[in-house]
């Protein structure tokens, strides 16, 4: 009772405060600290067993839990109380093992410090089946105190549960008939709602850049006055809007129809830059009904890419690995798009094997890094510009040495870089982005 008194008291108070200023009072899940107190308050009052079960609940769930040390001892004295001097004498032998050093053992009973010397040496400890007994009697006595309390709170929630049970049936069944009508109702106000959306979509080709638009036309086919929201379903890039037929510039997100009225305009939208010729991407618009979320219709068309389309090849003339003499080093651009390019910038990374020694009929720029830079104006679809460059091979190359250079085709026009890896042993032209 000493250790009790001055030990375990002024924790439990210091717990407590903690609890309360968490707000961890509702104890919606066990914790540690919950768990001892509860320990302890049992203890307290002469229910020991109720202690020990507590105590196996700390063991169970909190392994790791800092109050180890003095829930061994809560242990051994609540063991001791209740008769069971084996476990008494563990639970102390524990607690000098694990805490060899703790300021506690000096609250440790002599007669609980017998029993773990006597256990040490392997004796064994009979119960004191007296203290079982009381120990027992007080477990009894508790759950027979709340058998009585659950049973008077049973009597008291069936005496309220029938009139809840009526009451709780006639409210459902009036919420039942209520529902069963506003479902039908709202069932028949959604049938009522026959909104009908015409998107062309034949594969309308826009130009990069440009500004494109698909004819739409929403009807109501009701009988009765409908307002629906618009909306477009797009990739971002495309900034795609519904306008209306009368003014191209204006966006609508909602219209108002009356009945056999129908709403034309546009699905608008402006071809990105990054889109190659050639690709088909999918737009859409949906009518929601501004009263019936559920209630869309969805129409979707396929737009084309229009764009020019640059691939570059290189060649070298004579290119025989011993040869001093001056080479032709020829450079084609060919526009194999559906739109003509314009305003390109080329610039041109020789093979490191190879040094200029000009160029025919084009003016051109030489970079710091020798890299040269041409323009061109156009290209027309279908057709190739060529640059015409004479080069000579550098004494230190060898025989079989590929010769890898770069071509970099920057359209000004429409904002985009195409770059291009050259072998010219291998007489090819290979594309990366």
């Amino acid at each position: 009772m000493r250790f009790i008194v001055q030990t375990m008291k002024p924790l439990l108070v210091g717990l407590a405060v903690l609890l309360l200023i968490s707000g961890v009072v509702e104890a919606a899940e066990p914790d540690d600290a919950g768990v001892f107190v509860d320990a302890f308050a049992a203890y307290q009052k002469k229910d020991y067993l109720l202690a020990l079960e507590k105590v196996e609940q700390l063991n169970r769930q909190f392994p790791d839990t800092p109050l180890r040390d003095v829930v061994l001892l809560l242990s051994a004295r609540s063991s001791h109380k209740a008769g069971d001097n084996e476990n008494a004498a563990k639970s102390v032998t524990t607690f000098i093992t694990e805490f060899p050093e703790s300021t506690l053992r000096t609250t440790i009973e002599e007669e609980l410090l017998a029993l773990s010397n006597l256990q040490r040496k392997g004796d064994t400890l009979p119960p004191n089946k007296k203290l079982q007994a009381a120990a027992q009697k007080v477990r009894s006595d508790r759950l027979a105190q709340e058998r009585l309390a659950a049973a008077r709170l049973e009597q008291e929630r069936l005496a309220k549960e029938k009139n809840e049970r009526e009451r709780v049936a006639r409210e459902k069944a009036e919420a039942e008939l209520r529902a069963r009508e506003l479902a039908a109702a709202e069932k028949a106000a959604k049938e009522s709602i026959k909104v009908v959306v015409n998107l062309r979509d034949g594969g309308t080709v826009t130009a990069v850049g440009e500004k494109g638009s698909v004819p739409i036309e929403i009807s109501n086919r009701g009988k009765k006055l409908e307002e629906f929201v618009l909306e477009t379903v797009a990739p971002p890039e495309f900034g795609a809007l519904i306008t209306a037929a009368a003014n191209s510039e204006e966006k609508i997100t909602r219209i108002k129809l009356a009945a056999d009225e129908s709403f034309k305009g546009s699905l608008t939208f402006r071809m990105p830059f990054d889109k190659l010729d050639g690709t088909r991407s999918s737009l859409a618009i949906k009518a929601v009904s501004a009263v019936y979320s559920d209630v869309v219709q969805q129409k979707n068309a396929v737009v084309i890419t229009s764009a020019p389309l640059v691939r570059v090849v290189a060649r070298l003339s004579n290119p025989g690995p011993n040869s001093s003499e001056q080479l032709r080093y020829k450079v084609s651009l060919l526009n194999i798009g559906s739109m003509a390019a314009r305003m390109l910038t080329v610039r041109i990374q020789l093979p490191a094997q190879l040094d200029f020694q000009g160029a025919q009929n084009l003016k051109f720029q030489q970079e710091k890094d020798g890299s040269l830079t041409f323009k061109i104006e156009k290209i027309e679809i279908g057709n190739l510009s060529e640059v015409i460059l004479y080069v000579k091979r550098r004494d230190s190359d060898q025989t079989g040495n590929r010769l890898l250079g770069q071509v970099e085709v920057v359209n000004g026009q429409l904002q985009h870089k195409g770059i291009f890896s050259v072998n010219i042993a291998a007489a090819d032209a290979a594309k990366k982005q």
